[in-house]
């Protein structure tokens, strides 16, 4: 059983005021969290700028391109929701 598998059992029970708690608390952390990759990215983008801005040659893996583009697609489904 996974990590979630357990939260999951663990508020099956739980009253409905105090669900909601922790739905709001998950809800938070995945903010937070985004807010940190978000800031991450921007980093990198700017950095990939101003090397380009200098003649600097940029190399960008495939696991980064990935990464970026996983981002991108959870951009648009919150801007969706």
């Amino acid at each position: 059983m996974n990590t979630a598998e357990k939260i999951y059992q663990g508020v099956q029970d739980f009253p409905e005021p105090l669900a909601l708690e922790v739905l709001h608390y998950v809800e938070f952390l995945r903010l937070k969290n985004q807010a940190s990759l978000d800031l991450e990215l921007e980093q990198k983008i700017q950095q990939g700028i101003d090397q380009a801005n200098q003649g600097l040659g940029i190399t960008i893996d495939d696991d980064y391109v990935n990464q970026l583009n996983l981002r991108v697609q959870q951009r648009l489904q919150i801007a969706d929701e």
